[in-house]
C-alpha cells in the first residue's frame, strides 16, 4: 500500500507468503520491556469525569426492572410453548437471553432486550408468524410486531426482540430466500449465544462492564468509534482491563486510557495481531470486519483522543452527550483547539490506493 506499511488483507493461498503481523506498542507492558519504568499515576480528574459520565449513562433501577420483567415473561411464555402439547409441532428447542441485557451493559434509555429461540427445523417466516400469534394470545397486554428475524414484543416503552434460528448451525446453508429467516439473521443469532457465554466467562468483572458502557457511549457519539460493533467492544474491554503483565484488573480510568492508546498505536489496523476471534476459523482477527478506511478512521480518532487526554482537555469528549449527529474527527479537533492551551493537528489519513500492493511469491522470498 503506497505510503503505508499496512497490507490490504491476509492472503490464505498456499502459493503466497503471509504478510508478517505486528504487535502494536502497549504502554502497560513498558515495565516488562524497559526495566525501571513505572506506570503513570492515576489521573484523578479523568477518573472523576468517567465516573460522572458512567452514572449518567447507566440505566436507572426502574428501567432495568422494566426490561427484566418483560424479558422474563417472554422467555417463560416461549418455554411454555415448547412444553405444550398443542404447540409441540413448533419445534422450539430453547430460548436464550443474549445481548447487553444478558451481559449487564445496557445504556440509559435503551430499553431493549434480545432473545434467541432455537428451533428443531429451519424457521420459516410463516412459522414465526404462527408462533407470534399464539404467543400474543397467551401473554396478553403486549403488542407483537412482526420482523424479518421473528417478532418484537413491546409494552410500555420496553421492547424484547425475539430472533429465530435452527438449532443445527450447519442447516443454515439450506435456507431458501423468502421462505425462511435469512442466513445472516440466523448466523447472528447463533453468534449472539456464543458471545453471551463468552462474556459471562471473560467479561463479568464490574470494571469491564463499566468500561463497555463508556465505550458504547463513545460509539454512539463519534464517527471514528461508530465502526466498532458490540462484540469488538466486549473483547477489547476485557483485554485492556484484564490482559496485563500482572494478574490484577486495571481501574476503569486506566483501562479507558489503555483502550485509546493501543487503538492509536494501530491495534485494530491492517496486519495488527489485534485480538483473535475465538468463534471464527483461520486465525481471524475481530477487527477484519471493518474496511481499510474504517480501520484508519478509528486509528486516527484514537490518536486524536490520546492527544486530548494528554492535554487534559477531557471536557471535549463529554460536553456533548446527545449530539444531533455523529461528531466527526474534524469537529473533535476544532473543539479541542477552541480551548486554551496547546493546539493539536488533524492526523493525516493513510493512502488507500490498492494498486500499489505487491504480492510476493513464496519462491522469491529470501532464505536466511
Amino acid at each position: 500500500m503506497k505510503g503505508s506499511k499496512y497490507w490490504e488483507s491476509y492472503c490464505w493461498s498456499s502459493n503466497y507468503a503471509l504478510p508478517l503481523s505486528y504487535t502494536p506498542f502497549d504502554p502497560v507492558y513498558c515495565s516488562c520491556i524497559f526495566p525501571g519504568v513505572c506506570p503513570p499515576p492515576e489521573n484523578e480528574e479523568l477518573s472523576a469525569c468517567l465516573m460522572e459520565i458512567l452514572s449518567r449513562i447507566t440505566p436507572s433501577a426502574d428501567e432495568m426492572v422494566a426490561v427484566g420483567t418483560l424479558t422474563a415473561r417472554v422467555i417463560e411464555g416461549l418455554e411454555s410453548l415448547a412444553l405444550g402439547k398443542s404447540t409441540a409441532n413448533f419445534g422450539i428447542q430453547g430460548a436464550s437471553l443474549v445481548g447487553s441485557s444478558k451481559k449487564g451493559t445496557m445504556l440509559d434509555g435503551h430499553k431493549i432486550a434480545d432473545v434467541v429461540v432455537l428451533l428443531r427445523d429451519l424457521p420459516t417466516i410463516e412459522l414465526t408468524r404462527q408462533i407470534g400469534q399464539v404467543f400474543t394470545e397467551k401473554l396478553g397486554g403486549c403488542e407483537t410486531i412482526y420482523q424479518p428475524y421473528g417478532f418484537d414484543v413491546e409494552q410500555e416503552g420496553v421492547c424484547v426482540r425475539v430472533v429465530f434460528a435452527v438449532k443445527n448451525f450447519d442447516e443454515i446453508s439450506n435456507v431458501q430466500q423468502g421462505v425462511h429467516v435469512s442466513q445472516p439473521d440466523q448466523k447472528l443469532a447463533h453468534f449472539a449465544i456464543l458471545h453471551a457465554r463468552w462474556a459471562e466467562q471473560n467479561a463479568s468483572h464490574p470494571n469491564i462492564k463499566a468500561l463497555i458502557r463508556l465505550l458504547k457511549d463513545l460509539r454512539r457519539r463519534f464517527v471514528g468509534f461508530s465502526y466498532l460493533n458490540p462484540w469488538q467492544l466486549d473483547m477489547i474491554a476485557s483485554h485492556v482491563i484484564m490482559g496485563g503483565p500482572i494478574n490484577a484488573p486495571l481501574s476503569v480510568s486506566a483501562g479507558f486510557r489503555r483502550f485509546v492508546q493501543i487503538l492509536a498505536a494501530g491495534f485494530f489496523a491492517p496486519s495488527s495481531t489485534g485480538l483473535l476471534d475465538p468463534f471464527r476459523s483461520k486465525q481471524r482477527r475481530v477487527h477484519v470486519t471493518m474496511s481499510l478506511a474504517q480501520q484508519d478512521e478509528l486509528c486516527r480518532t484514537a490518536q486524536t483522543v490520546c492527544k486530548i487526554l494528554n492535554l487534559e482537555k477531557f471536557q471535549v469528549l463529554f460536553y456533548n452527550m446527545c449530539p444531533t449527529k455523529l461528531i466527526t474527527l474534524e469537529e473533535l479537533v476544532k473543539s479541542a483547539n477552541d480551548l486554551p492551551g496547546e493546539k493539536i493537528s488533524l492526523p493525516n489519513p493513510i493512502d488507500l490506493e490498492l494498486s500499489s500492493v505487491t504480492i510476493i511469491h513464496k519462491n522469491n522470498l529470501p532464505i536466511n
